[in-house]
């Protein structure tokens, strides 16, 4: 174990169970988060006046998160901060210009509906 500063620093981690399922526990709350973000840009005409306890629980100030981060040995602040940098950056580069605003517009110009016969078939009246 070497001391530098007021910081210790291990050079290898010990197994720790205990930890290890509360950080697998932030895991799942951060990816369910980043989940309905990803559904709240892509359809926000009918998200927009919703609110999603996923995303609460992971960006407002709240005594369980924190004391989920105690548990897994993180600070809590730091991983909220991290998680809004995220979530804001997904929204910053979310790119609307690529879909056209009519969805069936883009099936009815897609190259797989339109594609040429392989020559295999034949039509019903040539039966």
């Amino acid at each position: 174990m070497d001391v530098y500063g007021s910081k210790t620093l291990n050079e290898f981690d010990k197994f720790n169970p205990v930890r290890n399922l509360w950080r697998n526990v932030l895991v799942v709350a951060i990816s369910d988060a980043i989940k309905v973000k990803a559904n709240t840009i892509k359809f926000n005409d009918f998200y927009a006046s919703k609110r999603f306890h996923e995303l609460d629980y992971v960006t407002l100030p709240n005594a369980d998160f924190a004391k989920i981060c105690e548990y897994a040995e993180l600070d809590h602040n730091l991983v909220r901060k991290k998680i809004t940098k995220t979530l804001d950056d997904m929204e910053k580069n979310y790119d609307k210009g690529n879909m056209p605003s009519m969805p069936w517009k883009r099936l009815y110009q897609s190259k797989g509906l339109n594609r040429e016969s392989s020559g295999n078939y034949t039509p019903m009246s040539k039966l």
